[in-house]
């Protein structure tokens, strides 16, 4: 079987760096497989490096001790995890686990580092990255505090609708359960969100799939 092969420029992280050093950075890099549920890391670990999905999903989470989770994000080929611990040394505030069967390379820290310190516009197309996360984070934060749970949910589905903006039809991967987690709701209160956008003409939801029937009126609901 052949070798995998990544290339860095297809992640958005490294999409701004020149490709002969996203060429060496995948000559440092580990291919790893997980199966449906595994574990790929836990709060408090300290990771040797990014994690980049290039198949299936990474659910990525945080747990406060007492069962509550609050999903942050589902990781898509392309997307990585696993940099903000690369330059400040510090463990992860998250945990993980694979979501399907999935594939990551590990694009270990030293390399990066020592890449990113003697060649400014590799550590410049890094830095745009790192400010492209904070914006998400800043919206993250933004709608769990400010926005009711069927603005959150409406969120969402447009959130899924924009990866194909061909469709109106969004068919979910992950359940009602951790679709919840992700907006910080319990599941009963994600199933009532959806009823009530279906009462309003919204949408209409067979789920694990959700027509969208309305796009303007539902983003103008999303906005609260």
């Amino acid at each position: 079987m052949a070798q995998p092969v990544l290339n860095l420029l297809e992640v958005d992280f490294f999409s701004g760096i020149p490709r002969p050093e996203a060429e060496e950075l995948a000559r440092h890099s580990e291919h790893r497989k997980y199966g449906d549920s595994n574990r790929v890391y836990s709060q408090g670990d300290r990771l040797p490096g990014v994690l980049v999905v290039v198949k299936g999903a990474l659910k990525v989470f945080r747990t406060d001790g007492r069962g509550h989770i609050q999903v942050l994000e589902f990781l898509r080929p392309g997307q990585c995890v696993g940099e903000v611990s690369v330059f400040d040394g510090a463990s992860i505030a998250s945990s993980a686990e694979a979501h399907g069967e999935t594939e990551l390379w590990l694009i270990p820290a030293v390399p990066l580092r020592d890449m990113a310190h003697r060649r400014p516009d590799v550590a410049e197309g890094l830095m745009r990255q790192f400010a492209a996360k904070i914006r998400h984070l800043v919206g993250l934060v933004e709608a769990l505090s400010l926005h009711s749970v069927p603005e959150r949910v409406a969120q969402t589905i447009l959130e899924y609708q924009a990866q194909h903006p061909d469709r109106m039809v969004v068919e979910f991967d992950e359940t009602q359960e951790e679709l919840a987690q992700c907006v910080g709701a319990s599941r009963e209160a994600f199933s009532r969100a959806l009823r009530l956008l279906s009462d309003l003409g919204l949408i209409h939801s067979t789920f694990p799939v959700v027509k969208v029937v309305d796009i303007a009126k539902l983003k103008r609901y999303a906005k609260g």
